[in-house]
């Protein structure tokens, strides 16, 4: 105990007003009031994990109300889980803790909200560090995908793709550039994520995708695969990731953009969520669709801009790695799409189907809300109460 360097989490503004304190928990958009004295607030301005406990003690005086202040702001989660946050990110080594920094504390704060079984970002980023990731199709979308993911440091990313680039390809992504045009995608595109990252490997298969058997060599031993595949329709080639994948690898489905719309899709998780088939059969007859017959059909070029690639691209890259991290997933249990115009996420519940042949009975688990989805408003809060030892 008297070893414990105490820290506020770096996401918590603290003000005061007369004996009033306010925290302003910016990560998760709560506020919380407390009624403090002198003595308190001194503790709050010490509380930056340079000190330890017994330190802090003999700057206030007083063990007791010490531990009292203290134990509030641990029950409140206002208090990080590592006290020398930057000591900590030298179990990554001098060169990764640098590179990784900001990430870092990003990933200490989500353990310090509980999202995770970790206390530690570092524990969570070596996660990361220790998967496996699949991106199908390097364009527009995948390579949005590709990009964010070798950012993050996701270890080994396999990239799958059988075109070469062309030049409408440049405006809609950031991994290829003119002189890449006549390359193949996946080549070019294992380059720029190498110089981007020197931490993560990646595997390019320059391969044209035609059944679920093309993928078995890729999906193997992957912790998440990411559908960006368009050709020849996205709902053909979520099929065969999603029987590629069946029944142990985790998946996202459906995703691609064009024009006004961008498709997030769903994040698959064998066992738990409802799977590819489950969104088949509560989607293929909206609008009546079902029993009609195509007149005129997709088009071969749609319309599309790299902005709105980007965005799509980094929603599904962060999706996956929450997946890969074990924090909640956000698109898990439900179908989404965002509505470019008015900046707008559109989802449906799509629940797990008793009769599904895929995926069988439901096997427990709350299933009214997607996973990772608090019972809890999302809106600010303001919580009061004393911390007056």
């Amino acid at each position: 105990m008297t070893d414990w360097r105490p820290r506020l989490r770096e996401s918590v503004i603290v003000q005061t007003e007369g004996d009033e304190l306010l925290f302003l928990c910016t990560a998760d958009r709560t506020v919380k009031r407390f009624a403090a004295d002198a003595f308190v607030k001194r503790v709050i301005t010490l509380l930056d994990g340079t000190r330890t406990y017994a330190e802090i003690e003999r700057s206030v005086g007083g063990s007791q109300p010490l531990g009292e202040v203290l134990q509030i702001l641990t029950e409140e989660r206002l208090l990080s889980r590592v006290g020398n946050l930057e000591g900590s990110f030298a179990r990554l080594g001098d060169d990764r803790a640098q590179f990784y920094d900001r990430q870092l504390r990003l990933l200490q704060d989500f353990c310090d909200q509980g999202l995770t079984d970790l206390s530690s970002g570092v524990l969570l980023q070596e996660r990361v560090d220790r998967s496996t990731a699949v991106v199908c199709g390097v364009g527009g979308l995948g390579g949005w995908v590709a990009l964010s993911l070798a950012n993050a440091g996701v270890g080994t990313i396999r990239l799958c793709d059988f075109d070469r680039v062309e030049p409408s390809n440049l405006t809609r992504q950031a991994l290829f550039c003119v002189a890449d045009v006549g390359a193949p995608k996946v080549e070019a595109a294992a380059a720029r994520l190498r110089a981007a990252n020197p931490f993560v490997t990646v595997e390019p298969f320059d391969r044209r995708v035609t059944s679920a058997a093309d993928l078995a060599d890729l999906v193997d031993g992957a912790d998440i695969v990411v559908n960006a595949f368009d050709l020849p329709t996205p709902n053909d080639t979520a099929t065969w990731v999603s029987e590629a994948c069946w029944p142990d690898v985790p998946h996202i489905l459906g995703s691609g953009y064009a024009y006004h719309i961008g498709v997030l899709g769903t994040t698959v998780l064998p066992g738990e969520s409802a799977c590819w088939t489950c969104v088949r059969a509560e989607t293929f007859a909206d609008h009546g669709r079902g029993r009609m017959e195509s007149l005129v059909g997709k088009r071969q070029k749609a319309g599309a801009i790299g902005a709105l690639c980007g965005l799509v691209g980094t929603i599904l890259a962060w999706e996956a790695i929450r997946v890969l991290a074990g924090l909640p997933p956000a698109l898990s249990g439900r179908w989404s799409e965002v509505d470019f115009w008015p900046l707008e996420i559109h989802s449906r519940p799509i629940p797990r189907r008793p009769d599904c042949p895929t995926c069988g009975e439901r096997r427990g688990g709350e299933r009214d809300r997607p996973p990772g989805e608090s019972k809890e408003s999302k809106e600010p809060n303001e919580k009061a109460r004393e911390i007056t030892p």
